[in-house]
């Protein structure tokens, strides 16, 4: 399931019932939005940018969990009712707006309308079958095809015209989320070019014929 859009559901004018429980954030590329071991007191929906999810290894090793769009919601720890600390780093991939929501507020609205529910349940569906869906990858398939489907999911997120340009994911990025080197991506990405499956003029794009590399169920 791909995360909601607010063209599809409209979520921005439903959102903005909340008032003063809802404000407006911007965040630069690369800027840290929260860290593992932070407080849970606020839940994010993004407007217009994307957000990558990390975990860091005391060496300092990076891993990417994921790579959220416009339309998504993140940090639903703060919706616990223990409000536990972050588990994970949230950081801007490109310029991020986005509205930084009272969690308990939001816990109000959730419960009173039904799109909004809606929405935030099918956000976070998406976000954890994504995260799932990464270490059944690892697992199961080479790094060329862990690297051609990585690819093919960010691409399925930026379907929707509007929604471009996609983030600008380098190639250490990359190398994070399938756990190879970047020296590796960088031989992929240069056979996948070859191959016709990816173009770097302009932005990395990704064309659909690389389902061809992907690994069959």
């Amino acid at each position: 399931m791909r995360p909601s859009t607010p063209e599809r559901l409209h979520i921005g004018p439903l959102l903005s019932s909340l008032g003063n429980d809802i404000k407006p954030a911007h965040f630069r590329r690369n800027q840290i939005i929260f860290s593992k071991g932070d407080r849970s007191d606020s839940i994010f929906y993004i407007q217009k940018g994307s957000v990558k999810l990390t975990l860091t290894s005391r060496q300092g090793k990076e891993a990417v969990i994921a790579v959220l769009a416009a339309g998504s919601f993140f940090g639903d720890s703060a919706l616990a009712s223990d409000r536990p600390p972050r588990p994970s780093h949230a950081v801007a991939l490109m310029d991020v707006r986005a509205a930084t929501i009272d969690p308990d507020a939001m816990v109000r609205l959730l419960h009173k309308d039904d799109d909004v529910c809606d929405a935030v349940i099918s956000s976070l569906i998406a976000l954890k079958t994504k995260v799932i869906g990464n270490f059944g990858d690892n697992l199961l398939y080479s790094s060329e095809e862990r690297l051609a489907r990585a690819l093919l999911s960010i691409a399925k997120l930026y379907e929707d015209p509007e929604l471009w340009p996609g983030p600008k994911l380098s190639q250490q990025d990359l190398a994070n989320m399938i756990g190879i080197t970047r020296q590796r991506v960088n031989f992929f990405l240069k056979r996948f070019k070859k191959s016709g499956f990816v173009d770097y003029g302009g932005g990395l794009r990704v064309h659909s014929s690389i389902v061809k590399v992907v690994g069959k169920d």
